[in-house]
């Protein structure tokens, strides 16, 4: 048996290198360089490789790298999170998805076993490419990326149960004695108590060293321990490093783990795709050319319009379900891992393993492409099968149109309830939309007035009265769908105000192009309030803090905005708050100051400050006189630096003397 050289192992990295860096260039997934580099250097491209039996048992570490993370991602309070989308859109895709699979193969004279097997291996879709996409367009935490993440999940936690089926399946049920299941069930029973009772002092012992390079082999240890001892109790590799990263996910260390564990990760598991990609046999491509186009394609429609029917169970609008199918498409990389170890098994003929190869590696490489036109084909779509009424019962359809001078507020996010709670402060009129049915649900259960819909359709934006409302307020998480909903609203009201919350600063020249009034992008928000509370640790006083802050907004607003605005000259509406504070004084029960005028008081000469309001009874009285009176129950609204306001206190606590500061009577 060759075993693999310094040389191999340059060629593979060099090779790996090059191509994944080209593939980047093209905005394709890294994996896909890898698979191209095994095509190049195994046995049915160059033969560069020699020891390809050492090539794959590095790519096992790989695979117990990869499922030792997904181990410790998947804590408890992430999937109570999303278990309802677990439930409904995970389960009804991967099942579905499987069943119809297998039916297919069957039909088409595949053994039983063969079909099963490609029923669980076709219904994963890719983690990797999937998750990276959203997250570098930003639309991780809009509807249809929540969507993808809930099937995500599911699926990750189905490869568990797909790994311990499959030795079952290739007839190895009979090893399970009841000796060797209780065997395995007391090495399990022992893994559970030392994660339980022993791995936080373990590690706590670990980093008293302050040694960094212990933590990770200990971290190293612990996984490879882990999956040998599941080998041991009749269980795969994976399923050890999966229990070893469960065993870490609710550890105050699981973060640091994770970064600790990402560079081996990544290294191993491109030697596992480069290993795949040496085992497929690029003659099958000529030789089934057609056959392999035609399953590719009839694979990926299938899986789209099941991952957009679980989408509708789950009460999200056709839009949104479209979308998330769109992007659920391809077929995964934990597919591979079924795939090898089915292989192993023999359950799969090696006609067909290259087959399915090719098509998931298809499906792979053509997602970048399908998911930046995603958006636009799913709007496409929508309004081409969309042609029924949303149905809203008879009191919404009342209370919609009697709707006049209302504000409309597309999302029930953080966003969304924080603007609808001032206006209901206000008694200004509100309705929302809110594209997630079971939210709508409980939101109704709480007295909110929301309807189901989704914000992009002029039907929607009708019914909820647009053409007689004051305001639109964009508060959703999806980029895709700003735009749309943008011009569709300005189309129903020209005299609209459209305010737009957005992530990224970059959208703004856009989202104003489109007809928003007010773009509030979060990135730059976050950066001023980070701002502000510096300052303020840093004991400057509020009103220099105040006065930087509105002067950056106005400058960088108005900078981006085309043609260029000139930012404001704010200093002549703040330099009055240069040196000082604005502070918030109730007036203390049985204070000397009850029932007296702000004259009588000579608060201004005693104290140096300015009363620049009074908040009384829900109401704020802006600017007092002289002859105002101060009331139980009044807060006064202050303005001056430190000391002055120091004075004021002492004031309204009757603690002064009747000696005036130097500051003129105004």
């Amino acid at each position: 048996m060759t075993t693999i050289s310094l040389q191999d192992i340059l060629i593979l990295l060099g090779l790996a290198l090059a191509i994944a860096f080209l593939c980047r260039l093209i905005k394709l997934s890294p994996i896909i360089g890898y698979l191209m580099t095994g095509l190049l250097v195994g046995p049915y491209g160059f033969h560069l490789i020699k020891g390809i039996n050492d090539v794959e048992m590095m790519a096992d570490i790989g695979v117990i790298m990869l499922l030792f993370t997904i181990g410790l991602e998947f804590s408890v309070s992430r999937i109570l999170r999303l278990k309802g989308l677990l439930l409904k859109c995970g389960s009804t895709q991967v099942i579905l998805t499987g069943l119809l699979i297998c039916g297919l193969a069957v039909m088409a004279g595949l053994p039983m076993r063969t079909a099963a097997v490609l029923g669980m291996a076709l219904a994963l879709s890719s983690t990797a490419i999937v998750l990276k996409l959203l997250l570098e367009k930003g639309e991780l935490d809009s509807a249809h990326g929540r969507i993808a993440l809930a099937v995500l999940l599911f699926q990750d936690l189905s490869v568990i149960f797909f790994l311990v089926a499959l030795p079952l399946l290739g007839g190895q049920a009979r090893e399970f004695t009841l000796l060797g299941v209780a065997g395995a069930l007391g090495l399990l029973a022992g893994l559970f108590v030392f994660s339980r009772y022993l791995l936080q002092p373990l590690l706590i012992s670990v980093l008293r060293t302050r040694a960094p390079e212990l933590f990770r082999l200990t971290i190293l240890f612990l996984v490879l321990g882990t999956a040998w001892v599941t080998h041991l109790a009749g269980l795969s590799l994976a399923l050890g490093a999966f229990l070893a990263g469960l065993a870490l996910a609710e550890s105050d260390y699981s973060h640091q783990a994770l970064s600790d564990i990402i560079p081996f990760r990544d290294t191993f598991l491109a030697i596992f795709f480069i290993s795949m990609g040496m085992l497929v046999n690029v003659r099958s491509l000529s030789d089934d050319g057609p056959l392999i186009l035609g399953l590719f394609l009839l694979l990926c429609l299938l899986k789209a319009l099941i991952a957009t029917l679980a989408a509708l169970w789950a009460r999200f609008p056709l839009r949104i379900s479209l979308l998330s199918g769109l992007i659920l498409f391809q077929v995964g990389e934990f597919s591979f891992i079924l795939l090898k170890q089915a292989r192993s098994l023999y359950l799969i003929p090696e006609h067909s393993y290259q087959i399915t190869l090719f098509v998931i590696t298809l499906s792979m490489m053509t997602t970048p492409l399908l998911f930046s036109r995603a958006g636009v084909i799913a709007e496409r779509l929508a309004g081409m099968l969309s042609n029924r009424k949303e149905s809203w019962s008879d009191t919404e359809e009342e209370q919609t149109a009697n709707l006049q001078g209302h504000v409309v507020i597309a999302g029930y996010g953080l966003a969304g309830r924080n603007v609808a709670r001032v206006l209901r402060d206000m008694q200004i009129p509100y309705i929302h939309i809110e594209m997630n049915g079971e939210i709508v649900r409980r939101a109704r259960e709480r007295g909110e007035f929301i309807v189901y819909g989704d914000a992009t359709s002029r039907t929607v934006l009708e019914r909820v009265g647009t053409g007689r409302a004051r305001a639109l307020v964009l508060a959703i998480n999806d980029p895709s769908a700003l735009a749309g909903t943008i011009q569709a609203a300005r189309e129903i009201n020209d005299r609209l105000y459209i305010l737009v919350r957005t992530r990224f600063v970059l959208d703004l020249d856009r989202l104003y192009e489109f007809g928003a009034d007010e773009v509030i992008p979060d990135e730059f928000e976050a950066s001023l309030q980070m701002a502000a509370c510096l300052l303020r640790s840093f004991a400057i006083p509020e009103g220099k803090t105040l006065k930087l802050i509105a002067s950056l907004r106005q400058e960088h607003y108005g900078g981006l905005r085309e043609p260029a605005v000139p930012p404001a000259d704010l200093a002549g509406y703040l330099s009055v708050l240069e040196d000082g504070r604005i502070e918030f004084r109730p007036l203390p029960e049985h204070s000397p100051c009850m029932g007296r005028t702000l004259a009588e008081l000579q608060f201004r000469a005693r104290t140096g400050t300015m009363v620049v309001g009074v908040v009384r009874k829900e109401r704020i009285l802006y600017n007092p006189t002289a002859e105002f009176s101060l009331e139980e129950g009044d807060t006064l609204m202050l303005l001056g630096a430190g000391e002055d306001l120091d004075r004021a206190r002492q004031l309204l606590h009757g603690e002064l003397s009747d000696s005036p500061v130097d500051t003129p009577v105004s």
